[in-house]
């Protein structure tokens, strides 16, 4: 592999063509070729080397990487095996879907910035096709007649092959839900699962559609996923995905498998249909007795960096003995006291505003007190407020005035009570604390997930511009493969040792990794050499070609 290396020797650059070769069992750079200073080399591109050559680069690292791990898990083969076969433009439709996954993972975009990506790339090179015909409307047909049915087959086998490949621990998997919005028309009627509701990226004004997902909990690999109606809340779908996962997660075993997922999930007919052990997080205001452990009698537990409060013991819960830790966090209670130190400041401005209401002889609200009384109790609406903020409408049937006063020392009460603490439960009765929170902690790795899919340079489920329920989840697959192969790509990097970069981190280095073409005008040779790298993209190409 030939680069273009430049040396500065007293001010000046110095440019030559080296290769690097292992001597030794060190690597070495070997000159091949010495082209002089920087206008002795222009001149002998310009005017004697290349006079009748045409030069262009192309991108080349990460796509060429996340096709090596997708040769190594034979993806197109699986792809092939479980959609119906058919070819467009020289493509079959499992080539045509992973080069969707691969834009997803390096440069989301639409349909129709995918052949212009495609070409940025050295992808139609090393796959040796044709992007004159690869429009949208290639895409969008290789994407129909793809039932759900065939995308849970494929979905399980590349999971089921990815287990044979490589080495995670699926006895710790974590569940979780999100949404994502989308500009489909409301009368749009053809696609039933984009619905209005409550959209974690605060779009409500749009409908959208869910996400459920099941990973493993150490790197986060994706291993089941399930796309549902946006209207529907997690306790609604938790038993509906859980059976789906139990068929679907590779050598399921309830004995041994435990599953951490967060509170949204728990009522009580949800977790009597819970056959395998849990963590999850449960509401304290449910088991407000645990509230009154005082601080001093928890225990300090060093957990990686970080050192966390813990109390431990054991509750009756929805008729079920449960291990119920309460943690202590400082940055939590710094949170929790700053949003009602901030609720206080509302509620005191929204008072001062209806007392000047109240002294305006024009005002038009109802001063009646049982109106006034309906107002007072809507500013205090805010958990704690009603006992903190004490106030007294004075004047009957008319209020005239409504004073009120701060408990500050209820106020303190309250925040030393309640504040900073949460609640874990599991049935993992013989689990050490360490060994539960740690598990729970763990359980962020689908968070992280969960926000590489809404950003927009990698990864990303948006901009999606499907309109059906049947295109909808075959883009979330794309999007889920091209995430996959990513994390599989991650896995290699940190087994090298290299486990300083994050997933975007690898594909923005790679991505910079150009292959410059030289061509004679005059004929059909060409040449390939690399553009100068990094020492950091250097190590990481050696991983590649290593996988």
């Amino acid at each position: 592999m030939a680069i273009l290396l430049k040396k500065t020797i007293k001010g000046t650059d110095y440019w030559y063509l080296v290769e690097s070769k292992r001597i030794d069992g060190k690597p070495k750079q070997i000159i091949i070729e010495y082209f002089g200073n920087t206008k002795k080399f222009t001149d002998t591109l310009l005017n004697n080397r290349f006079e009748n050559a045409v030069l262009k680069s192309y991108s080349h690292g990460d796509t060429f990487a996340l096709m090596r791990i997708a040769k190594k898990l034979r993806i197109e083969n699986i792809l092939d095996n479980s959609f119906k076969s058919q070819t467009r433009d020289n493509l079959k439709r499992s080539r045509s879907l992973l080069l969707i996954a691969l834009q997803r993972a390096c440069s989301p975009g639409s349909k129709n910035e995918l052949h212009s990506w495609l070409e940025s790339t050295t992808l139609p090179h090393d796959l040796d096709i044709s992007t004159k015909k690869i429009t949208s409307q290639h895409f969008w047909e290789q994407m129909n007649d793809i039932t759900e049915d065939e995308l849970c087959e494929a979905e399980d086998a590349i999971t089921k092959t990815v287990l044979e490949n490589y080495n995670f621990e699926i006895e710790k998997i974590a569940l979780d839900y999100t949404n994502y919005f989308s500009y489909i028309d409301t009368n749009n009627t053809r696609c039933t699962i984009a619905q209005r509701g409550h959209n974690k990226q605060k779009r409500n004004d749009l409908r959208q559609y869910s996400l459920a997902l099941i990973t493993t909990q150490d790197i986060g690999l994706p291993l089941c996923s399930h796309v549902y109606e946006g209207n529907t809340n997690d306790q609604t779908e938790f038993l509906t995905y859980f059976n789906i996962l139990k068929r679907r997660i590779p050598n399921y075993d309830s004995d041994k498998m435990t599953i951490t997922f967060d509170g949204g999930s728990n009522n009580k007919v949800n977790f009597k249909a819970i056959d395998t052990h849990y963590i999850c997080s449960f509401s304290l205001s449910s088991c407000k007795q645990l509230y009154n452990y005082n601080l001093s009698e928890y225990e300090e537990l060093k957990i990686n960096d970080d050192t966390v409060m813990v109390y431990r013991t054991q509750e009756r819960i929805w008729d079920q003995n449960r291990v119920c830790i309460v943690t202590y966090s400082g940055s939590l209670f710094k949170g929790q006291l700053k949003e009602l130190n901030k609720d206080i400041g509302k509620a005191i401005e929204a008072i001062t505003t209806l007392n000047a209401q109240l002294s305006n002889s024009k005002s038009r609200i109802s001063k009646l007190r049982p109106d006034i009384n309906s107002k007072i109790k809507n500013i205090l609406s805010k958990s704690h407020l009603k006992e903190i903020i004490h106030t007294e409408a004075i004047g009957e049937p008319i209020v005239e005035i409504v004073k009120f006063y701060i408990n500050h020392d209820l106020k303190d009460d309250i925040v030393y009570k309640f504040f900073g603490k949460k609640l874990i439960i599991t049935d993992r009765t013989e689990w050490s604390t360490y060994e539960i929170i740690k598990t729970y902690r763990e359980q962020d790795c689908i968070e992280k997930i969960f926000r590489d899919s809404k950003n927009n340079e990698h990864f990303s489920v948006r901009p999606q511009f499907h309109y059906t329920n049947q295109k909808i989840r075959v883009h979330i697959f794309c999007c889920l493969l091209g995430l996959t192969l990513a994390t599989l790509l991650y896995k290699e990097v940190a087994a090298h040792g290299f486990n300083e970069m994050s997933k975007i981190q690898i594909l923005n280095t790679l991505s910079k990794i150009r292959k410059c073409w030289i061509k004679d005008k005059n004929g059909n040779n060409a040449t390939y050499i690399f553009e100068q790298m990094s020492t950091t993209q250097s190590r990481l190409w050696d991983i590649v070609n290593s996988i």
